[in-house]
């Protein structure tokens, strides 16, 4: 019988969301080990590996990568490779472009698959006779009669995928914020201009604390969104460039907080927790102007 061919393993490697010496030490030995390094950007991948002296082949795999890329790593994966995926910062998979690739290796290993084609069926449990199979057939086994399996030609089965935790932004946030006593609601990323809408409306609809992910030059354009959509006892917390040298913490009535930005530039990469919340319940006041709460 011809041996099953070892397959390589993804790994989903958190990295720093901006200050490098958060790394996990597994995060480390799993980056000098693997054959390869999948990254949203191979120069700045290439600078947290050259801090730790790290030296692996990076591949770049962003948002608008070709369906090629995705072969290109999977195929890799399958010669038996193991591979680091990574984004620019935090947990990859995340309101990140890795979700596709990841997505694209369950769906080939969804099915249930016996071998491959070439290796053959085991006719029993107990019994060491393998019975010939060709790519397509479905079969049955005699101790489990209702379990059918597909036999594939090419499987991918053998591709694990492994997380190593770390850094994230949605967790960091959270963990801060005072406003999450248990569920909240992850948002990432708001669409810019199709759907928006209809996002917001979606939105208020929810019971409980969201996380949503914003840049600077839109966070005040997204407050007015939510005093319109949410309500004007709307609470928020904002995070902003967290982790990094000029981090800082601020929040309270939405409206409060849209009063400071004017009167204050906001640079950076923004988190927000929002929460409905009535005004004799307010929890929160305005702890700070962003430029108060330099730490």
């Amino acid at each position: 019988m011809k041996q099953i061919s070892e397959q390589g393993t993804l790994y989903v490697v958190a990295t720093p969301i901006g200050n490098r010496d958060d790394i996990t030490l597994r995060a480390l030995e799993i980056l000098k080990s693997v054959d390869l390094v999948a990254c949203e950007d191979t120069r700045h991948t290439g600078q947290l590996l050259a801090h730790y002296e790290i030296k692996k082949p990076l591949v770049s795999y962003f948002q608008h990568s070709k369906l090629s890329k995705i072969d290109f790593i999977i195929n890799e994966l399958k010669s038996g490779k193991n591979i680091a995926l990574v984004t620019d910062a935090g947990t990859p998979a995340i309101s990140d472009p890795g979700q596709v690739l990841i997505c694209k290796i369950r769906e080939m290993t969804n099915e249930r698959v016996v071998i491959p084609a070439e290796a053959g069926i085991q006719a029993s449990p107990n019994i060491k006779e393998w019975i010939p199979a060709s790519a397509g057939m479905t079969v049955s086994t005699s101790w489990i009669p209702d379990l059918k399996l597909t036999v594939r030609d090419d499987s991918v089965g053998g591709i694990q995928i492994v997380p190593i935790p770390g850094p994230s932004a949605v967790t960091a946030i959270a963990s801060v914020s005072g406003m999450i006593e248990k569920e909240f609601y992850f948002a990432g990323f708001l669409p810019k201009k199709k759907g928006r809408q209809t996002c917001f409306k979606k939105l208020s609809l929810l019971d409980c604390p969201i996380v949503i992910y914003e840049s600077s030059n839109r966070l005040e354009r997204t407050l007015e969104d939510i005093k319109t959509y949410f309500g004007a006892d709307t609470e928020v917390f904002i995070g902003r460039e967290m982790t990094k040298m000029f981090e800082e913490y601020w929040g309270g009535g939405v409206d409060g907080v849209i009063q400071s930005l004017g009167e204050h530039q906001v640079k950076g990469e923004i988190v927000l927790v929002v929460k409905k919340i009535s005004k004799s319940h307010s929890s929160l006041s305005l702890r700070a102007h962003p430029s108060e709460s330099k730490t």
